[in-house]
């Protein structure tokens, strides 16, 4: 028997499940909202957006899922549905950060509050941040094994202020939600989310300068 017709024959569980979503079956629907659910939550929350908020968050990534499931083509490569949805989640993400910065702009204007004008800057500010890092760090949980991770960690670790390497140490290895380090160490989210950026920066240039 040909080799790729055993493969369709006995086609993985997640591209049977993938098919299944495709074809809108309520169980395939379940099965992917239980698997993916919490990690799409967690990403939300890790990237600053308030536990009341989040839900909401989760709920418009899968109805983009549900819009575009027909047009995506499932790769060789592990993870790619896993990458495809973190797309998604960034797009949400960055959508939800958008609302916030006009809602802040609208009672700006209609008060004058510098408090508003403040959290709309913080908005403006954390936004910009995550175009570069949001669902994107070099450092995690699972490379902070690496002897050569553990190396260059050492190697600038020196170079930051404590505050500014508990921020990121917290956010990127910890994978605790922005605002929970925040709380922690008396800083704003958009503080927070530049600390995380300026050491992951250093890093990337770090490991790019290592000899090959």
């Amino acid at each position: 028997m040909d080799k790729s017709a055993a493969q369709d024959d006995h086609p993985t569980l997640s591209s049977m499940l993938i098919s299944g979503v495709k074809e809108m079956d309520a169980e395939s629907w379940s099965r992917l909202v239980n698997t993916f659910g919490p990690i799409v939550y967690r990403w939300c929350r890790t990237s600053g957006i308030a536990p009341s908020d989040a839900p909401d968050v989760v709920q418009e990534v899968f109805a983009s899922v549900a819009r575009g499931i027909g047009d995506f083509q499932r790769q060789k490569a592990e993870g790619s549905f896993r990458s495809w949805l973190a797309t998604i989640t960034r797009n949400r993400v960055r959508d939800h950060f958008r609302r916030l910065a006009k809602r802040a702009a609208a009672e700006g204007r209609a008060t004058g509050g510098a408090e508003a004008l403040d959290q709309l800057h913080q908005i403006r500010q954390l936004h910009q941040i995550q175009e570069e890092d949001l669902l994107d760090s070099t450092i995690c949980p699972a490379s902070i094994e690496s002897p050569l991770i553990r190396q260059v960690l050492a190697s600038v670790e020196s170079e930051f202020e404590a505050t500014t390497w508990q921020a990121f140490w917290a956010t990127a290895v910890d994978q605790q939600p922005a605002s929970t380090v925040a709380s922690t160490l008396g800083l704003s989210v958009a503080s927070v989310y530049q600390a995380k950026s300026r050491v992951l920066r250093r890093l990337r240039t770090r490991m790019a300068e290592l000899p090959g």
